[in-house]
Order: structure tokens, then C-alpha cells, then sequence
């Protein structure tokens, strides 16, 4: 009686026997995702998760669904929907900065790019403990760039988060605090009129979290799933 033996052998070389060789995918760790609309983000490895390193810029979920803009005041005040801005509505900053969501655009399942997600307040607090806790982690994820007002104390974006100061869209649709701070929505709920949020200022290395009315516009970060 013959027996015939096989060997499994995963490697990039024939054998001399000539065994077959089954070769896995490669494992390689991204280093940019591309929204619905062809926007192209870097992506940094930070504390054991994948962040987008700008912020988001999508006009559509990512089932193609048209997310509402250029909404008067009284409309921005008073939707429920998801809807964004720019700030100044200038093209340029658009480019630089990205859109400023409300809440009801950042608490979409499908306002990421498949595969990924609008940070949670777990996540966000997992960062900042990461980076040493709130007093340090501001710095560490501020961008150096002379776009943020000086003094842009502490920043030296060791954690290649290199957030910019985006400012805001108020409630009443006004913009402000543009080169001053950065707002980062999270996905969570406060309570029924406030969303989750993680604030960076220029004059403090520390980060702070709290709730805001939903229809504020804040920037947005999202991770891989």
C-alpha cells in the first residue's frame, strides 16, 4: 500500500518537491481611506486604532444619500436632519479644514466610509488616556501648524492626530473660533438636545469633553471599524 503524503506549506518558493503552495493576502496596514465622494484621507496608526488624520469632507452617506447644506439660519436652527456647513461657506476652507456636521450627520451609521465609524466618547477617552490623559493629550494631538493662533501651547502633534483649529457653526448658523479651537462630535448622545464632544483650544496643551445643543457644526473624525 502507498501513501501519499501532502505538505501544506505557505511560502513565496516551490518546494523541490513540488508540493503546491497556497500563499495568503498580504496584511498591511492602510495608510488612507476614500469616502463616497473620492475624498482621500491619510490614516495614522494611534494607540492600537486606525484614524483618519483629517477631518471628514463627505457631502453624502455612504449609501449615496445627499447630506443637506446651504441651509438659512432659521432652517439650521431648527433641523433634526443631518446637515453641514463650511466655515464662511468659503471653498477654501472646505479644502483645509473640512465640513462642520451637526450632530444628527455625525450620530449617521452611514456618514463614514464603509468600514469605518464616527468616533464614540469611549474611543475618544480611550485616546486621551493613551496620550497620557487630558492635561497633556491636547498637545500631542494638535497640529503645529501656524493655523492655529499662537500661543498653540503644547502642541507638538506627537500622536500624528494633527488636528487643526476648524472653529464651529452655531446653532444660529454664525461661524466662529476659526484658528482657535477644534470640535470633534462624537457619535454618543448627551441627553435628548445635546451630542458628545471633544474640544481642542490653542492656548491650553489639555483636551475637554461636554455635551453641546445638536445643531451646533463640528468637525468630524472617524476610526476603522
Amino acid at each position: 500500500m502507498i501513501i501519499t503524503i501532502f505538505s501544506l506549506v505557505t511560502t513565496t518558493s516551490c518546494t523541490k518537491d513540488n508540493f503546491p503552495i497556497l500563499v495568503g493576502p498580504a496584511v498591511t496596514d492602510p495608510i488612507s481611506v476614500t469616502d463616497i465622494d473620492g475624498n482621500v484621507y491619510p490614516v495614522s496608526k494611534i494607540c492600537d486604532k486606525f484614524w483618519m488624520t483629517e477631518n471628514l469632507k463627505t457631502t453624502r452617506y455612504n449609501d449615496g444619500t445627499v447630506i443637506p447644506t446651504n441651509l438659512n439660519n432659521n432652517n439650521w436652527s431648527a433641523t433634526t436632519a443631518g446637515a453641514y456647513g463650511f466655515y464662511a461657506d468659503l471653498a477654501a476652507n472646505n479644502t483645509t479644514y473640512g465640513k462642520l456636521y451637526n450632530w444628527y450627520a455625525a450620530h449617521n451609521p452611514k456618514l463614514a466610509p464603509v468600514g469605518w465609524h464616527v468616533a464614540t466618547s469611549a474611543e475618544w477617552n480611550q485616546l486621551v488616556a493613551c496620550l497620557s490623559g487630558s492635561s497633556v493629550a491636547g498637545g500631542k494631538m494638535k497640529s503645529t501648524s501656524a493655523l492655529w493662533s499662537a500661543p498653540n501651547t503644547g502642541a507638538d502633534n506627537s500622536s500624528g492626530f494633527s488636528g487643526l483649529p476648524a472653529g464651529w457653526k452655531s446653532t444660529t448658523g454664525n461661524y466662529s473660533l476659526l484658528g482657535d479651537a477644534a470640535y470633534f462630535w462624537s457619535f454618543d448622545e448627551r441627553n435628548a438636545t445635546q451630542g458628545e464632544y471633544l474640544k481642542l483650544v490653542n492656548d491650553f496643551a489639555s483636551t475637554a469633553t461636554n455635551g453641546a445643543t445638536k445643531t451646533f457644526g463640528y468637525s468630524v473624525r472617524c476610526i476603522r471599524d
